[in-house]
C-alpha cells in the first residue's frame, strides 16, 4: 500500500522509476526466476543514469531525500580534522581516502579545517562510482584545487602508503539480502512479478551460503520459534568490500561511521520486522519495491560482521563507540565554543546538539575505528569504548 502521506514524484520521475522498473522485469524475465533483493537493491540504487545514485537528482540535504552528518553541520568535519591533527606525527605523510563523499561537502569543510590545523594530507583521494556524484563534489570543491591535490577515482587499484580512510554513511547503502524464517524455514525474501507485471516479494529457499551466514548470526531463540514470522536481512558483500579497501593502503587508520547495532541487538527476537528502511523527500517509509531508482534504500550495519570481516582481512579493531563519544574526544566541542560563542547562530548550535544528542544522531550512529601497520591508543578516539559490546 502506498504511504498517502509521501509526496508524489513528478512525471518526469515518474517516467525515470518506470525505466528501472522495466530494466527489473526485463532481468527477471530473461532468467525466468525472482532476482534476489540483493540483485534489486543494487540495480535500483546504481543502474547507470537512472538509478538512484546515478541520476541528475538531488539526494543530499533540506531539497534531496536525507540529511547527512556533514551536511548538517562543519562540525563533523572540524572534529575529524582534530583526530587527525592528534595523529599526524605517527601518521607522517598521509593521503586522505574519502569512500563515497556525497555532495563533496565533508570533503569541502575537512580541507579546510586540516588547512586551519596544518596537518595537510599529501593526497586527497575520493572513490566515487556514481559519475553524477563526481561532478556535483568536483563542483562543490572547485575552489580548493589550489589549497590540496584533490584525485577522484572509481575504484582504488593502486596502493596508498599512509592513509586516513573515512567511510561516513556508505555501508548502510551496500546491497543486502532479505531473509523470512517461518516455521523454522529458513527462506530467501525475492522479487518476481505478479499476474499485471507489478513487482512483488516471494520467498524461495535460502541456498547453502546464505543458511549458513544465518545459522552463524541468528540467535537460537530466532532459529527455533515457532508460529509468528520474523524477518532481518544480511550484508553478505560486506567482507568482500572491507578487505578489498584494506589491501590497498599498506598503512593507516579506517574510520567507519554509520548507524547500526551490535549482533546482539541486530538479530534480537523483538527485532522482527528488520532493519531496511527507504527516504523519499525526507519520508520514511518500509516498501522498497514503491517507485525503484526514486527512492534511497539502505540497511542498519551488523557492527560484529564488521568487526569480523575486519579481523579476516588483518586490520585491528581500535575502538567501537557512538557518534557523540567518537566527537568529544576530538575536544573539537570545547574549540569550537571558545572561538565562535558569540558568532554561532541558534541553528549552527542545534545542528551540533543533533549530532551529539543520544536521542538523535549521538547515539543512533557508531563509529569503528580500525589500524593497519600502525597502533594508536584507544582512548585517542573515544570517550567511551564499546568494544566490549562487539
Amino acid at each position: 500500500m502506498v504511504n498517502t502521506e509521501m509526496p508524489i514524484p513528478s512525471e518526469e520521475e515518474q517516467q525515470r522509476s518506470q525505466l528501472c522498473k522495466q530494466m527489473i522485469a526485463d532481468e527477471i524475465h530473461r532468467n525466468n526466476r525472482p532476482i534476489s533483493f540483493e540483485r534489486y537493491m543494487q540495480l535500483c540504487l546504481y543502474a547507470e543514469k537512472i538509478g538512484y545514485y546515478e541520476s541528475a537528482s538531488e539526494i543530499f540535504g533540506s531539497k534531496g531525500d536525507f540529511t547527512t552528518s556533514p551536511e548538517r553541520s562543519n562540525f563533523f568535519a572540524i572534529a575529524f580534522a582534530e583526530h587527525i591533527n592528534k595523529i599526524k606525527h605517527q601518521l607522517g605523510t598521509f593521503s586522505i581516502v574519502e569512500i563515497g563523499a556525497g555532495s563533496g561537502k565533508f570533503a569541502a569543510d575537512l580541507i579546510q579545517a586540516m588547512n586551519r590545523n596544518g596537518c595537510m594530507p599529501e593526497r586527497y583521494y575520493i572513490v566515487e562510482k556514481s559519475a553524477a556524484l563526481r561532478q556535483r563534489q568536483k563542483l562543490c570543491l572547485s575552489g580548493l584545487q589550489s589549497e590540496c591535490d584533490i584525485e577522484w577515482l572509481e575504484d582504488l587499484t593502486t596502493p596508498i602508503d599512509c592513509a586516513v580512510v573515512i567511510a561516513n554513511e556508505v555501508l548502510d547503502a551496500l546491497p543486502v539480502k532479505l531473509i523470512s524464517i517461518e516455521d523454522n524455514n529458513l527462506l530467501e525474501r525475492c522479487v518476481t512479478l505478479d499476474d499485471s507485471g507489478d513487482l512483488q516479494f516471494v520467498n524461495i529457499p535460502a541456498d547453502d551460503s546464505l543458511s549458513k551466514a544465518m545459522l552463524e548470526r541468528l540467535p537460537k531463540s530466532v532459529l527455533g520459534a515457532t508460529g509468528e514470522r520474523y524477518e532481518c536481512d544480511v550484508n553478505m558483500l560486506l567482507d568482500n568490500f572491507i578487505e578489498k579497501i584494506a589491501s590497498f593502503v599498506n598503512q593507516g587508520i579506517f574510520f567507519y561511521i554509520d548507524y547500526g547495532y551490535a549482533r546482539s541487538e541486530y538479530y534480537h527476537e523483538q527485532r522482527s520486522m528488520g532493519t531496511l528502511i527507504c527516504h523519499y523527500r525526507h519520508v520514511a517509509n518500509e516498501q522498497p519495491l514503491l517507485w525503484p531508482g526514486l527512492q534511497d534504500i539502505s540497511c542498519n550495519i551488523d557492527f560484529t560482521a564488521l568487526a569480523e570481516a575486519s579481523a579476516r582481512c588483518g586490520l585491528n579493531i581500535n575502538s567501537y563507540s557512538t557518534q557523540a563519544h567518537f566527537l568529544l574526544a576530538s575536544n573539537a566541542l570545547e574549540k569550537v565554543i571558545t572561538h565562535n560563542q558569540d558568532a554561532m547562530t541558534l541553528e549552527q548550535q542545534s545542528e551540533i546538539k543533533r549530532l551529539m544528542m543520544p536521542a538523535e544522531m549521538g547515539e543512533r550512529f557508531q563509529v569503528v575505528v580500525l589500524t593497519k601497520n600502525i597502533e594508536f591508543a584507544s582512548n585517542q578516539f573515544t570517550s567511551r569504548d564499546m568494544l566490549h559490546r562487539l
